[in-house]
């Protein structure tokens, strides 16, 4: 196997291995993290100094995972609402990325990487919902921040909803889409 091969492989390990850690436990060593990725201590630090550097890797991993799961969205959406409903169904699956960005701020309070990527996740959301206005009359107390954050929490419901009551991720899907569709309407 390349080297390149290799090194990937294993960054890909680490990544996996840390989100999962992680998740279950804030405070987990970077050891944990080389344990449970099958690579040694020696490697994990020279792919990453420090646990700041493997956290903003996961978090660029996990928005590069959101990005792959909506790329049909353009495509497949017939109109700004129906793409809000795709983007339920596509990612949705994506519990432990979504769980990991929902407690990044515990990780770093400010890093500019991952505040870089933060802000062009917003923007292309409120983009969407700004589409979604123009589609529907949408109640003008429910300003766009305020619609960004109803998806994020109805993201973290069907996350919950799938790790505690055993939903799939489809049903979850559809439940957040339906709270958001009755939502703005």
């Amino acid at each position: 196997m390349p080297v390149d091969a290799r090194i990937r492989k294993s960054t890909e390990s680490i990544l996996r291995a840390g989100l999962e850690l992680l998740n279950e436990n804030k405070d987990a060593k970077l050891t944990d993290v080389a344990i449970q990725a099958g690579v040694g201590r020696a490697t994990l630090y020279r792919l990453f100094k420090n646990k700041d550097d493997l956290v903003v890797a996961i978090t660029q991993y996990c928005f590069d995972e959101f990005e792959k799961a909506i790329q049909p969205i353009e495509e497949e959406a017939k109109s700004a609402i129906h793409a809000i409903e795709l983007l339920f169904h596509y990612t949705m699956p994506l519990t432990l990325e979504s769980n990991f960005l929902s407690k990044i701020d515990y990780f770093l309070n400010s890093h500019p990487d991952i505040e870089k990527i933060e802000k062009l996740y917003r923007a292309k959301m409120l983009l969407l919902i700004e589409e979604v206005s123009k589609e529907i009359v949408i109640d003008k107390q429910l300003s766009p921040s305020w619609l960004l954050n109803l998806i994020k929490g109805l993201f973290y419901a069907g996350w919950l909803q799938q790790t505690s009551e055993n939903y799939s991720s489809e049903q979850a899907a559809t439940l957040a889409y339906l709270c958001f569709s009755k939502s703005i309407k």
